[in-house]
């Protein structure tokens, strides 16, 4: 299953929401016990501060305003104060019924509100009461009897909501020290997630980019067969697949380039070995002139379809690549007039099997090797000189081999042309412009070897694949 790719941002995203949504949940829910702890620690203080006011007015200020009231006091002032000491009793139930959340603190409350009401009724029947001693006596056995039991089961209020209340407050404490807790562990264990997420996503994007550092460089020393690199986020697999693409591009027109200045400098090698060389045409002429003004006229014939020969194998139709027979006919009807022309030094041999006539091989390749032998062997020889071309197969390779037995190269000498071969360097055109081509045509592990001896002679070898694969 392919890994999913994802972008930087979202990447970012998703490190830091899976590392801190977990500390922030977490808190949240401890913040809102607390936040519930300290709201039922409000309400309980508030209470606490409300019942304890009520305790310790509601009994002495009752009691006495309806003793004044039993004792026959015309002062209507006590009834009314005594009422409102009810009511306002009654209304400190209520708002205590809104903030009093405990089974035992309700059960307390539902116990004052009868005790008020049935107060209150005891207090009508004693106003209603005429006897001076009923009265006294209905208020020892009734009013103070309710009054005390009001303040007692307040007292009970007091102390279930006091207990609540030291229960809540060690909830809280606790639930604080767990948030602290909690608090500086999710903190420890975060910064480690975050630490070990970020690190591993600073190596996923780093070890890619050096990567595709690298890539850049190996483009940069020309090596465009570069890796793909593997990358988690979209960004970096995008600049490889660029880079990667750029790479070949490059290649591409690297490679057009190349093969657009090898064809221009085959071009340039083709046509200057094409021209014929003037001295060569002049002297041939020259020597048919002769040979027909010395009544040789068969001799001239020959001359003059050797050379006819020579011109035909030379332009080909304009191909570059021909058989390796008509390279033969070609070198042959060159040595034939130079024969005609040094019979008494030249003498020359052709032994390149049949079997090979339908190799094709680049134009001018064995004819500048003849050239050369001639020239720079056998003419500088005294005596005579022998030139022989030979064919042997090699497997794949074609080895063609033109050796003389002219008056050889010094060793500093031979050191230059080899050189020149292997460079491209124009130290005798002929063989070197021979070599060049056919490292063009054939590419690497096919070319020219020479060895020569001062006065023994010179042997040059040519290596060419049986098919060739070059564009042309």
């Amino acid at each position: 299953m392919k890994k999913r790719r994802l972008k930087m941002e979202d990447r970012i995203k998703s490190i830091l929401l899976s590392t801190m949504l977990p500390m922030a949940l977490l808190i949240a829910f401890l913040l809102v016990a607390i936040a519930r702890y300290v709201v039922q620690y409000d309400q309980l203080s508030e209470n606490l501060a409300v019942s304890s006011e009520f305790n310790i007015h509601f009994k002495d200020d009752l009691d006495l305003g309806m003793y004044y009231i039993a004792i026959g006091s015309e002062d209507s002032s006590y009834l009314t104060e005594v009422m409102g000491l009810v009511e306002e009793a009654e209304n400190t139930i209520e708002k205590l019924k809104d903030n009093t959340y405990n089974k035992d603190s309700r059960s307390s409350l539902k116990h004052l509100e009868a005790y008020l009401s049935n107060l209150k009724k005891r207090m009508k029947q004693l106003t209603d009461t005429e006897e001076y001693d009923t009265r006294m006596e209905y208020m020892d056995s009734n009013i103070r009897i309710l009054t005390s039991l009001i303040v007692q089961e307040m007292q009970n209020y007091i102390y279930t909501e006091s207990m609540y209340l030291v229960r809540v407050e060690s909830a809280l404490t606790r639930h604080v020290y767990i948030l602290v807790g909690s608090v500086a562990l999710m903190t420890v264990l975060g910064l480690g997630v975050l630490m070990h997420r970020s690190f591993r996503f600073s190596h996923n994007i780093s070890d890619p980019v050096h990567r595709i550092l690298s890539n850049v460089k190996e483009v940069g020393l020309g090596n465009f067969d570069i890796a793909e690199v593997q990358a988690d986020d979209i960004e970096i697999e995008e600049l490889d697949v660029g880079i990667r693409r750029m790479a070949g591009k490059l290649q591409g027109l690297l490679e057009n380039v190349k093969k657009e200045e090898e064809m221009k400098h085959l071009m340039q090698l083709q046509l200057l070995q094409a021209q014929v060389n003037p001295h060569f045409l002049y002297n041939t002429l020259d020597t048919i002139v002769w040979l027909i003004e010395g009544g040789q006229y068969d001799d001239a014939v020959e001359m003059i379809s050797s050379l006819s020969v020579f011109f035909r194998t030379s332009l080909s139709k304009g191909n570059d690549i021909i058989p390796l027979s008509e390279e033969k006919r070609h070198t042959l009807s060159y040595l034939e007039i130079q024969q005609t022309r040094y019979r008494d030094i030249l003498e020359f041999e052709i032994r390149i099997p049949d079997e090979f006539d339908k190799i094709m091989v680049p134009k001018l390749t064995l004819q500048p090797l003849a050239e050369n032998a001639l020239y720079h062997g056998i003419k500088n020889k005294r005596g005579g000189g022998r030139i022989v071309i030979e064919g042997f197969d090699d497997g794949d390779s074609l080895i063609l081999r033109v050796s003389d037995n002219g008056q050889g190269m010094t060793r500093e000498r031979l050191q230059e042309i080899q050189k020149a071969i292997r460079t491209g360097e124009r130290a005798g055109f002929g063989l070197s412009a021979v070599a060049e081509r056919i490292r063009l045509y054939y590419g690497p592990g096919y070319g020219m070897e020479i060895s020569s001896e001062e006065g023994k002679g010179t042997v040059i070898e040519l290596r060419l694949a049986k098919k060739i694969t070059a564009v042309q």
